[in-house]
């Protein structure tokens, strides 16, 4: 095993014993049935210091950052977040530390009002590992249902998170894109909304690149993409060299946007949920039945980024 996909791909292949469980392993969240009406999504992620946050976050901002990746997750399932559970490592206990660390996760906790339900705590190297679970009462999207001729759609702007990350931290332009890296926003009322006729969604982590691959792979699919068509900000062109754009919006992650996929009759209702949500959803290309093209300036053009994997240099 060389990659996180391996090991993923691996544990794909363990038995289930519950007939409960409508998906195990390899979206965002698993779908867990309780009774004939209600289903539950349950996702896990853990953060540390070096690949997730860098000591010059406040524990505020490590507070936020780390949850709000979590419920990204709830949200590219289409669902709720509703109940937590934390298992924090820490080098010492400090009052101070920990006040400040869920000042930031109760941002999100009251704005969606998920309750902390449980967890534990241990000393060592800062980790902070959360569960999320969540519900809702339509169709949980997942990454396998893209269909041939779907359009391919992002939400917000991409590759700020990675700009943020290479430039200089005393820099004007670091400045400016540290909010998109420190203060990702999940989109849960977007999931809400196009789980109600989308194929398949997934959130940008580990950089569109991997991430609609990683749809495309699920539906046994491929795709085209445009990426003169694919949304940034204006600074990004002011702030990042050519050559580092590519990084920035395919292989960068830390976007926390939605890409999903949807029927070409669904454009007008994904315009009009654009509008009711003040965001910018922005179509980039197709699902195809197979392949990964992109194309700039008109031109299919090749492309090097693979996208964020912890164990690429192992």
């Amino acid at each position: 095993m060389k990659s996180e996909q391996d090991f993923v791909t691996f544990l794909e292949k363990l038995n289930s014993y519950d007939r409960n469980i409508i998906k195990g392993i390899g979206d965002d969240c698993s779908i867990i049935r309780f009774d004939k009406n209600k289903k539950y999504v349950f996702t896990t992620d853990t953060s540390l210091l070096g690949p997730h946050f860098t000591k010059d976050y406040t524990p505020e901002e490590i507070g936020y950052k780390c949850l709000a990746t979590n419920i990204s997750d709830i949200a590219s399932m289409g669902c709720i977040p509703l109940y937590a559970m934390y298992a924090i490592t820490i080098p010492k206990m400090s009052e101070k530390w920990l006040r400040s660390f869920y000042k930031g996760a109760n941002k999100l906790l009251r704005k969606y009002k998920i309750s902390i339900i449980g967890g534990d705590t241990t000393r060592g190297p800062l980790s902070i590992t959360i569960q999320l679970i969540g519900t809702q009462n339509n169709k949980i999207l997942q990454r396998d249902g893209a269909k041939v001729g779907d359009d391919i759609y992002i939400s917000g702007t991409i590759g700020n998170a990675r700009a943020a990350l290479l430039m200089a931290k005393k820099s004007e332009g670091h400045k400016y894109f540290r909010k998109y890296l420190v203060n990702p926003v999940p989109r849960v009322n977007l999931g809400l909304e196009i789980s109600k006729f989308a194929s398949s969604c997934i959130d940008i982590s580990d950089g569109l690149a991997k991430d609609l691959k990683n749809i495309a792979m699920s539906s046994n699919k491929g795709f085209k993409v445009d990426i003169d068509q694919i949304p940034v900000t204006p600074k990004l062109n002011q702030y990042i060299l050519p050559k580092y754009r590519e990084e920035c919006i395919l292989g960068g992650g830390e976007d926390y946007e939605l890409c999903f996929t949807a029927n070409k009759k669904y454009s007008i209702n994904i315009k009009n949920i654009s509008s009711k949500l003040k965001l910018n959803i922005t179509k980039i290309g197709i699902i195809t039945n197979k392949g990964y093209e992109y194309s700039q300036n008109g031109k299919v053009t090749k492309v090097k980024t693979k996208g964020y994997d912890h164990f690429a240099e192992s």
